[in-house]
C-alpha cells in the first residue's frame, strides 16, 4: 500500500500540458469525464459533479494508501505533510464567512434548503451537520483535502448519500439531460454551463462541513 495518494482532477487533454499536470509517485491524473474507464464510476456526470466523481471512483473501487488526498488542475497542493488520524491538511480556511449567505449570493438557495432537509431527514432536526450549512462561519473551499484513508471512507459515507437523496429529491435520477434541464429551469443567471454544477457546489459546503464538524483541519499552503 502507498504511503500517499494524490488524485487530481482534469477533463481536457489540454489542460495537462496549460496547468504543467504531471503524474509522479505521489500523484495520480483522473479524467473525470473519461466513461470509459474500468471499474464502477459516475464519470457520465463529470460536467455536474465535478472532482466528486474522482473520489466516488478511489471510494467505491476501493484504492487505498495509507493517506490519500485530492485536488484538480487549477488547485494543487505544493507540499504534502503528515496527518494523523482525524487530522486534515487543507489548501485554504475562510474563516468569518458565512456559509449559507455566501452559497445565496452565488447560487440557488433552495438547493441548499433541499440539503438541509436531507441531512435533517437522515440525522434527525437540529443536526450539527444542517446547523453548520444555516449558521456556520468557517468554510473550507475547493474539495481539496488530505487525510488518512480510513477518514475518507467516513467522508464518503457521509457525503455520496446526502448527494445521491438531493439527486432523488429534486427528480434527476443521475441523468445528465435532467441536471441541464434544471439549470435552465431554477437559476437566475446568466451562465447556466457554470451553474449546473449545482452538485459539486454543494459538495464543497457538504465536505468543509464534515470537516469542520469532525476532523482537526491545518492549512499550509497559500492560495
Amino acid at each position: 500500500m502507498n504511503e500517499l495518494t494524490i488524485w487530481l482532477t482534469y477533463h481536457d487533454e489540454r489542460q495537462i500540458q496549460e496547468f504543467g499536470l504531471k503524474e509522479s509517485d505521489t500523484i495520480r491524473l483522473f479524467k473525470g469525464n473519461d466513461v470509459s474507464m474500468e471499474g464502477e464510476n459516475i464519470n457520465h456526470l463529470n460536467r455536474f459533479y465535478s472532482e466528486m466523481v474522482t473520489m466516488y471512483y478511489v471510494w467505491k473501487n476501493r484504492i487505498e494508501s495509507r493517506q490519500i488526498g485530492f485536488c484538480h488542475y487549477r488547485r494543487v497542493f505544493r507540499d504534502f505533510f503528515e496527518v494523523e488520524k482525524g487530522q486534515c491538511q487543507v489548501i485554504s480556511i475562510n474563516y468569518g464567512s458565512p456559509v449559507f449567505q455566501h452559497y445565496k449570493v452565488a447560487h440557488n438557495y433552495q438547493d441548499m434548503y433541499d440539503a438541509v432537509d436531507v441531512l435533517n431527514e437522515l440525522y434527525g432536526d437540529k443536526n450539527p451537520y444542517s446547523q453548520y450549512l444555516l449558521k456556520g462561519n468557517v468554510f473550507i473551499p475547493f474539495c481539496c483535502f488530505i487525510m488518512q484513508y480510513a477518514d475518507f471512507e467516513k467522508l464518503c459515507e457521509f457525503l455520496f448519500p446526502v448527494l445521491f437523496a438531493w439527486d432523488k429529491k429534486n427528480g434527476l435520477d443521475m441523468n445528465p439531460a435532467r441536471y441541464m434541464e434544471k439549470a435552465q429551469r431554477d437559476f437566475r443567471y446568466d451562465d447556466v454551463n457554470y451553474q449546473c454544477r449545482a452538485v459539486a457546489f454543494l459538495a464543497e459546503r457538504l465536505i468543509s462541513c464534515y470537516i469542520v464538524c469532525n476532523m482537526k483541519p491545518f492549512c499550509v499552503n497559500t492560495l
